[in-house]
């Protein structure tokens, strides 16, 4: 649906975004800058900060997140939402695309793309996903949630961890018991297996 060339190994699932927004700031680290777009979700700015982690405040333009900006922010990871930005509803253009990714792939950064309402495309066809140009290798974390798209009360998200970042999640979240019941994991599958998730 979205592009993406995906293993089972690299899906995490979690109850909502906030708990894979903390687990990601303890698998990228804490020392680390985080951008986050300006105007935005402003529980973003108080999770990071809740965790210790610097914050940088990036403009848009009418094609995204100022790259510009964000060369000068110091920042290493970016969070961004390039298919349907809150509040402002930009959809990041292709060719910003391809600059955040030429910026993800200098050194050690990393673009979150947070695709919280993906599924609501009335007048367009699904936009490519970051991750989806980046490739499985690519410096893209992808996070979605189907709280949107099926029901709040149903907290379940999921992220898709780059190959690159596989060992160390496995290595420091080993012992960490999922947050999502196996029971609502399996319903949730045969509800997307079956079709009725795409109807």
């Amino acid at each position: 649906y979205r592009g993406m060339d995906v293993s089972p190994d690299q899906v995490v699932i979690g109850a909502g975004s906030q708990t894979l927004y903390q687990l990601l700031v303890q698998l990228l680290g804490r020392t680390r800058r985080y951008a986050v777009e300006d105007p935005g979700y402003p529980l973003l700015t108080r999770m990071y900060e809740q965790q210790d982690a610097q914050v940088a405040h990036i403009g848009l333009d009418d094609s995204g997140i100022d790259i510009d900006a964000l060369e000068a922010s110091d920042a290493s990871v970016a969070h961004i939402m390039p298919s349907h930005q809150f509040p402002t509803g930009i959809v990041t253009t292709a060719a910003r695309r391809r600059e955040l990714l030429n910026w993800a792939r200098e050194g050690d950064r990393y673009l979150i793309e947070d695709d919280y309402d993906s599924e609501f495309r009335f007048d367009t066809r699904p936009l490519p996903s970051l991750q989806g140009m980046a490739g499985p290798n690519g410096p893209v974390v992808y996070l979605t949630t189907f709280s949107k798209s099926l029901a709040p009360a149903i907290r379940i998200a999921c992220m898709v961890l780059p190959q690159s970042l596989l060992a160390r999640y496995r290595r420091d979240f080993a012992t960490y018991a999922n947050t999502v019941s196996r029971f609502e994991q399996q319903t949730l599958c045969e509800f997307m297996a079956g079709g009725s998730f795409t109807r």
